[in-house]
């Protein structure tokens, strides 16, 4: 069940600090962050924009994928109230998000502890069922995925953190990003090694969104599925710039 205080987790000023840079687009983060979000957040990255039309009345609007997008965050909770909790879980899943191999069952089973308020912060699928959580409640809830682990860690790297905090990877398909896992220096192990704070595997949505929601608090014109976005958005340039250094 997501944990919503980190009384178990000490805060990491030195985090706060680090992502506040990033999202600002300060040095080494030009060109990123929130500032540049309708620039560099394209999803998906190929194609149209998914059509919602059969479990929707609502038509997505905007004159790009990212404009629709931000529209599907703006009106996904009214399009959840209004038709099939499953047919909407598994088009957010599947259809929008990209993840093919949930089965029926499984996505039942993510419904079933979300409608009893028991909702799931455990790592395993944890990519699945928090697009279902942000689909119903984006101000409460902010998908966490592969592209995102990468970026939390590749900023505190960018930043040279002596104190970070280690995000637990997932697997993911993008070679570039692979790639940036995959290398010494930024494995988990050697992460903690050089001191920073290791994550328990299930505590780390909850701890995500902790400090996202602390973080959202400095940017009050801001959404917390846009700082979300934006992490999603500069995955691979945020890799690229730490692997050329």
């Amino acid at each position: 069940m997501v944990n919503t205080s980190l009384d178990h987790f000490k805060i990491n000023d030195t985090l706060i600090e680090n992502l506040k840079d990033y999202f600002e687009g300060k040095s080494p983060f030009q060109g990123l962050g929130l500032k540049n979000l309708s620039n560099n957040y394209k999803w998906p990255r190929k194609g149209d924009f998914p059509s919602i039309q059969t479990i929707s009345s609502i038509k997505i609007l905007g004159n790009n994928n990212y404009e629709k997008n931000i529209f599907l965050k703006e009106n996904s909770s009214k399009i959840w109230n209004e038709g099939s909790k499953f047919d909407i879980a598994k088009w957010a899943i599947k259809n929008w998000g990209g993840i093919g191999g949930n089965k029926n069952e499984t996505i039942e089973k993510y419904l079933n502890e979300i409608e009893n308020k028991n909702y799931p912060s455990y790592i395993k699928g944890v990519a699945s069922y928090s697009k279902i959580l942000s689909f119903i409640k984006p101000e409460e809830f902010a998908i966490y995925d592969a592209r995102v682990a990468i970026s939390l860690n590749a900023l505190q790297l960018l930043c040279k953190s002596p104190s970070g905090v280690a995000f637990t990877y997932l697997d993911g398909r993008n070679n570039a990003l692979t790639l940036f896992r995959n290398s010494e220096p930024t494995k988990t192990k050697n992460l903690i090694k050089n001191g920073w704070q290791e994550i328990q595997k299930n505590d780390c949505y909850s701890i995500y969104l902790n400090y996202l929601k602390i973080v959202n608090s400095y940017f009050p014109t801001s959404k917390l599925y846009e700082l979300e976005m934006s992490l999603f958005a500069d995955a691979e340039s945020l890799a690229d710039r730490y692997l050329k250094t």
